[in-house]
């Protein structure tokens, strides 16, 4: 069985390598922070080795977010939820 190196589509790998965000292949838990640790943060060895991936806004920009800018991002003038 192959390793993911991302979830992303190929038009998005490199995106998914800068993100900053990582995802169990097999439970689906989504992390950021501490990049160098790439296993399950539930501590489950047997989900094996996280994958990249990245995190696009659908809001209404369709942009791909890394996580040094999510918040900014998130925050600006075209994201009012209200």
């Amino acid at each position: 069985m192959t390793t993911l190196k991302t979830f992303a589509p190929d038009y998005l790998i490199e995106a998914a390598e800068r993100s900053g965000f990582l995802q169990c292949p097999t439970c689906g838990v989504i992390w950021f922070g501490r990049p160098n640790v790439t296993s399950c943060p539930g501590g489950l060895d047997s989900h094996g080795k996280a994958v990249r991936v990245a995190v696009l806004c659908r809001w209404n920009c369709d942009k791909t977010i890394p996580i040094e800018h999510f918040a900014e991002h998130l925050d600006s003038i075209e994201h009012d939820f209200s």
